[in-house]
């Protein structure tokens, strides 16, 4: 039988397990020595732990040394490469200075170096062993046109990214050798057939193809390599395995004489009885199931340290150092076994002040500063000295773009935004926003210089794009040749029309098979940017090289919805994915460790899936929720023992259990938690060198332009003016109008605004209000939703049944005006207009303008003056205050031009299927009132000296303020 050892994985791990090897092996017997590792950066790692030991080597040479460099320097190049390129494959298995022209005596030759990363996709891709194995994608993609066939043949609705799960269940039923599943007797029906089906198929898909499945070569592969260990053979493996082809492998190696296994990180502090009865979600448990199945007892595996004889002059001062990662490792494992009480920690552990230091919480107010922050410990820290792990899409995709300089993503981001943006156009119908995405895409210009398409896309975007709700290209080309103001309108027209005759060779693609949607899609593309993508030398080319091979002899017709979907989960699976799987064990990790989004429900994630449920994973003996949960927590384990440790999270969310842990040992040290550098760093980053204190707007616009600008006013203007001096300001002095969202959805405003209309022309025409509304409402710029055309049959009903019961003597959307006096040149020196009179300034007449909705013509000379409201009308408290005078002033215009005394002010509101009437009362009082004080109000804002100014106070009064972000109350308040 071999040996079972253990070791923390410290940054001193590999230069251990080297200088384990030099004192145990004999120099000529190192070649023999097999030594395999999980990953292929492990590999690059051990190799560079070889070279640190031969530079403390004094026997060997410089010529020696600059081999071991150089073969060191070149693996770590391809594995970059590898890394960087899918074209590029590593092989697994490499020997490094087998030089026979060295004296042995002054050269070693380094052992044979496995690595099991990926052996399932990248590796046996190369077809060493002369097999043809079935590309990756290829596996996806006809995994996917089984769910479709299913979802068609049976009207169900499986998702496509159901393929990704439906490997586990191949990989077991190509294990076990199931052909059929005829005993799921618990199951539901649905899903037995679907199991049963997908398993008598996939073989003779396979078959057809002429591939061996991805899975079963690996078998094959570790079988094989089980095969070729020899009894007398000296190999070294250092990792853990779940998978039960791993553990077999591992057990084979194990009982060869010479067999060493080296398992990461055992917790011996754990009682036995803790240890026996462990859950499987308990981070030690996949070392307990594994020693378990090797029939190894705890008290029986060694330390690596142990091992290492005294005679090798230096080894043991080389290692001191490690021996300062005791005490971290005992607060770690008191983190993670949630078995241990913390209150029986020893004081000599708690509030260590070199685990606070090492270990650094960083809790955010929201993930954009975490992913800010994250961005400026990278910076800091140096990317190559950084490992980041975040299991957040949206944090991780925030991350990406903040660290441009260094992130793959960004540098393909352009290419990949012109694929998906391609495609929204149609798949949205020419929406607004997909089409404005794509024409301002930095790849896509028309041939026009940069400040020409710029002008031109700037108008397209605000007079048609934003001041209309378009429906479809066909609307889109309408309105652009009614627009009667636009400048470019020709371009606009030639760029559109171009677009419909690149996109229509992928419209024509539809439903035919998916390599034929691709291949007139890349031509799209080629045609927009002029950039022939399958050519690119980068991540995009190869990428789109790799997914149009997969797509061949693939049965999928496509639609282009249905193209979209297949295409954005590759995309996102490629350069989108989570930046790191903590799932996979790896010994190696860099110095600088970054756990981001460290909130409940992500460390540990759920692992929870609809499809591969318990029954599911039980009868295909996959490892349980809890089981994967657990070897997240022992692979998590191991991160915590980097250098340094940054654990970031955002306050709004609960906090995993483990950070709860740690949190009660940090908070034992002095000022653990209170101490967060990179958060004050940033705050002192984002503030100006130079804060210019931000007053109140207080603009005075120069008299002239005041003159031009007020001579007529309207009500609603004036209204304004007196809520809100400064909204007057930039709306009818500066004239700014706000722009309305793309693809806005027309609120109340807009609905009112087409109510007022249909009811002016209903008053006219009360034959068919029906007719009308329906008309108005198609013909509406605004795409109104039936929910709206509901309310307006029923609002249009009501108006008709109710004003039958009023007076046939009325007028709608009449317009009325009233002349008010002012001072030009008043100063506020002169307290009233008597004073400005004697001092021989000229008066001028300012016209108020006031548009009713309706006013009825009663007996007596007298009338009514309504407003309609479809919200709720301000109440007489409110009207009386002044701050809503629409109303007062429109009963001042129509009393001036008819000479008829107003007898009712009153609010009609329509509820949908009835009219609610409010009147003002006692408003005698408030007309003569603001006829008395209009002059003079007017006169002050008719001087130079008086600003417009933006008060808080008076905001309450502006239900819709279009310009409050232009105020910054926030900022001066």
């Amino acid at each position: 039988m071999g040996k079972v050892f253990t070791i923390s994985l410290d940054e001193s791990f590999f230069d251990v397990l080297v200088n384990h090897i030099f004192s145990e092996y004999e120099r000529d017997k190192i070649p023999e020595l097999k030594i395999i590792l999980p990953c292929k950066r492990d590999v690059v790692a051990l190799l560079s732990a070889f070279k640190n030991r031969s530079l403390a080597e004094p026997v060997y040479d410089d010529k020696f040394l600059g081999e071991v460099q150089a073969s060191t320097a070149e693996y770590s190049n391809v594995f970059e490469e590898q890394r960087q390129a899918s074209t590029t494959k590593l092989p697994s298995e490499i020997a490094l200075c087998k030089r026979s022209n060295y004296n042995i005596g002054k050269c070693i030759i380094l052992p044979e170096i496995v690595s099991l990363e990926n052996i399932d996709e990248e590796d046996l891709i190369l077809n060493l062993d002369r097999i043809k194995v079935i590309n990756p994608t290829k596996r996806t993609l006809l995994l996917i046109e089984f769910i479709l066939e299913w979802n068609r043949t049976n009207n169900d609705n499986f998702p496509i990214d159901l393929a990704y799960s439906l490997s586990s269940l191949l990989d077991k039923a190509e294990m076990h050798k199931i052909t059929n599943c005829e005993q799921f007797n618990g199951y539901s029906k649905k899903i037995e057939n679907f199991i049963n089906l997908l398993v008598k198929t996939w073989s003779k898909t396979l078959r057809d193809l002429g591939v061996v499945d991805i899975l079963e070569h690996k078998h094959d592969y570790i079988n094989n390599m089980v095969l070729s260990l020899q009894k007398d053979q000296h190999v070294i493996f250092v990792g853990v395995g779940k998978d039960e082809n791993y553990k077999s492998f591992i057990k084979a190696i194990y009982d060869l004489p010479f067999g060493k296994v080296i398992l990461p990180n055992i917790n011996f502090n754990i009682k036995e009885g803790d240890w026996k009865s462990l859950d499987k979600k308990h981070y030690q448990y996949c070392i307990k199931s594994l020693l378990d199945y090797l029939n190894v007892d705890r008290s029986d595996v060694a330390h690596l340290f142990d091992v290492i004889p005294a005679r090798d002059a230096g080894i043991h001062t080389f290692f001191s150092g490690s021996q300062c990662h005791a005490t971290r490792m005992i607060l770690n494992d008191y983190v993670f076994d949630i078995t241990a009480d913390l209150s029986e920690i020893n004081t000599k552990y708690s509030g260590n002040s070199e685990y606070i230091s090492d270990i650094e919480v960083i809790t955010c107010d929201s993930e954009e500063e975490e992913a800010q922050v994250i961005a400026l410990i990278i910076e800091n820290e140096s990317y190559e000295k950084v490992s980041l792990f975040v299991t957040n899409k949206l944090l991780a995709t925030r991350i990406a773009c903040l660290s441009k300089q260094h992130s793959a993503v960004s540098e393909n981001y352009p290419y990949i935004t012109l694929l998906l943006y391609s495609i929204e156009v149609l798949t949205s119908n020419w929406s607004s926003v997909a089409l404005l995405s794509l024409l301002k895409h930095s790849l896509v210009a028309f041939g026009y210089t940069e400040e020409k398409y710029n002008k031109i896309l700037s108008e397209f975007e605000i007079e048609i794009l934003r001041n209309f709700s378009t429906s479809g290209l066909e609307s889109i080309i309408s309105i652009i040749n009614s627009h009667k103001k636009l400048k470019y309108k020709e371009d606009i027209l030639l760029i559109i029309n171009k677009l419909e005759v690149i996109l229509s060779s992928l419209l024509d693609s539809v439903n035919r098979p998916i390599a034929g949607v691709v291949g007139a899609h890349l031509q799209c593309i080629n045609m927009l940017s002029g950039i022939n993508f399958s050519g690119l030398n980068n991540e995009v080319g190869n990428f789109i090289h790799n997914f149009l091979s997969a797509c061949e002899s693939i049965n999928i017709k496509c639609s282009l919805e249905l193209y979209s979907r297949i295409l954005t989960l590759f995309l996102e699976k490629d350069f989108f994915s989570v930046a790191n799987d903590l799932n996979k064990f790896s010994l190696y990790h860099n110095k600088v460790v970054i756990l981001a989004g460290f909130n409940e429900g992500s460390y540990p994630p759920s692992f929870q899936s609809p499809f591969l449920n318990t029954l599911t994973r039980e009868k295909f003996n996959l490892p349980s929720v809890q089981e994967e949960q657990g070897y997240f927590l022992y692979t998590l384990y191991n991160l915590f023992c980097a250098s340094k440790v940054y654990i970031t999270r955002s306050v709004s969310h609960r906090k995993p259990i483990i950070l709860q842990r740690l949190e009660m040992l940090l908070k034992k040290g002095e000022g653990g938690l209170s101490k967060q550098p990179y958060r004050d760093w940033l705050r002192i980053l984002n503030t100006p060198e130079c804060v210019v204190p931000c007053t109140q707007p207080m603009p005075k616009p120069p008299i002239e332009v005041r003159k031009e600008k007020m001579q007529v006013i309207s009500c609603s203007a004036l209204e304004k003016l007196i809520r809100n001096p400064y909204s007057f300001y930039a709306q009818y002095i500066l004239s700014l109008k706000q722009l309305r969202d793309l693809s806005f959805k027309p609120s109340i405003l807009e609905f009112g605004t087409m109510v007022h209309n249909i009811l002016e022309k209903c008053s006219h025409d009360k034959k068919s209000p029906v007719s009308i509304a329906q008309k108005a409402f198609l013909d509406s710029q605004f795409n109104f939703s039936n929910m709206w055309w509901i309310r307006l049959q029923r609002i249009i009903q009501s108006f008709v049944e109710f004003v039958e019961t009023r007076s046939n003597h009325a007028q709608f959307e009449k317009s009325f005006s009233y002349p008010v006096g002012v001072i030009q040149e008043c100063d506020h020196a002169f307290r009233d207009r008597s004073q400005c009179q004697s001092t021989g300034m000229t008066s001028k007449e300012i016209l108020l303008t006031a548009k009713c909705d309706r006013v009825e013509y009663l007996s007596g000379k007298q009338v009514a003056i309504i407003d309609y409201k479809l919200g709720s009308p301000p109440s007489n408290e409110e009207v009386m205050s002044g701050f809503f005078p629409q109303l007062i002033l429109q009963a001042l215009a129509v009393e001036h031009i008819t000479k008829m005394e107003v007898l009712e002010l009153a609010y009609w509101k329509f509820d949908y299927d009835k009219i609610k009437i409010t009147s003002l009362q006692n408003y005698k009082e408030k007309m003569q009132e603001f006829q008395n004080d209009l002059p003079d109000f007017l006169s002050t804002y008719l001087s130079s000296i008086t600003p417009f100014i933006a008060s808080p106070y008076l905001d309450r009064f502006l239900r819709f303020n279009s310009y409050k972000h232009l105020e910054r109350v926030g900022e001066w308040l």
